[in-house]
């Protein structure tokens, strides 16, 4: 069994050399805000306290590509600027900062796009902080992994709080022989995006029943992992930490997880980012800097 699982991990391990260097060195990474959520550190990090509660980044990324902009994950539903209402009590539990500058058309204008100019959508998963704006974007195609749209729209026991059915029913259309309104790719696995290796959507069931993560092979920066909410802090990777088990549909997925980055940090001298360590987040460039 170990030989197997360690020849397996060899595999994904050779999958991701694989990429063309013509075109990672016109790969371009940028990271927004989406604002922030108070709430305490306990509610991500397993035994961690509750009190005081702090604010943690609700971050989101872009890749530009030279065959399509691609978004990784899409922030709160820009619904909570006008209408705090729109979350109900999760608005005064978690206290979501809802200026207009935090809306993602508001980011995206930071290096000239819209919405109608993202090729792809890659949400982590689909709960109501990374596929809150998931809906704003009719042109794009959206990737998900099948089993993570079922759950955000028919959530397993005690999965179904942190989504918000209102957030993925653009998404549905009243067809029910073509129930999609745009255009989707549902995974059941991995997907080289554009088939050179330079972005890699990996399913990784932690978090969620349908979590992913991505990886973008950049010239200068080298291999970056996009954990969306496999990984809440960088101590998670570096000391192991667990997570708080309230949000761990797969908390063995979490320790595997943790285990394949550091080999990739390892390996392949990669790094990884959250959307919300707060210090983490502070550090990183923000757009209209990028990573390249």
């Amino acid at each position: 069994m170990f030989r197997k699982g360690m020849a397996a991990m060899a595999a994904i391990v050779a999958g991701l050399c694989l990429g063309h260097p013509s075109r990672a060195q016109d790969l371009k990474l940028y990271a927004f805000s989406s604002g922030a959520l108070t709430l305490g550190k306990g509610a991500l990090v397993n035994n961690a306290p509750m009190e005081p509660a702090i604010q943690v980044p609700v971050g989101f990324y872009l890749i530009r590509h030279p065959k399509g902009n691609v978004l990784f994950d899409t922030g709160n539903n820009d619904r909570i600027i006008t209408d705090p209402g729109y979350w109900g009590a999760a608005f005064t539990a978690m206290k979501p900062v809802n200026t207009p500058d935090v809306a993602i058309d508001a980011q995206l204008k930071k290096i000239g796009l819209t919405p109608d100019d993202i090729a792809y959508v890659v949400p982590s998963h689909l709960h109501l902080d990374h596929g809150g704006n998931v809906g704003k974007f009719p042109k794009s195609t959206i990737v998900v992994q099948k089993t993570e749209i079922q759950n955000a729209f028919w959530p397993e026991p005690g999965t179904g709080g942190p989504y918000m059915i209102g957030d993925v029913m653009p998404l549905r259309s009243a067809n029910t022989d073509n129930p999609n309104a745009v255009k989707m790719i549902q995974l059941d696995g991995d997907l080289d995006l554009f088939g050179d290796g330079t972005l890699i959507v990996k399913r990784w069931v932690a978090h969620t029943p349908g979590s992913q993560m991505m990886t973008v092979r950049l010239k200068n920066t080298g291999l970056t992992i996009l954990t969306g909410d496999n990984v809440y802090f960088r101590e998670n990777v570096e000391k192991n930490v667990p997570p708080s088990i309230s949000l761990a549909y797969s908390p063995t997925g979490f320790f595997t997880a943790f285990e394949w980055i550091r080999m990739m940090m390892a390996t392949q001298n990669a790094n990884f980012f959250t959307a919300h360590d707060p210090d983490a987040f502070k550090a990183m460039k923000k757009a209209p800097e990028f990573y390249d």
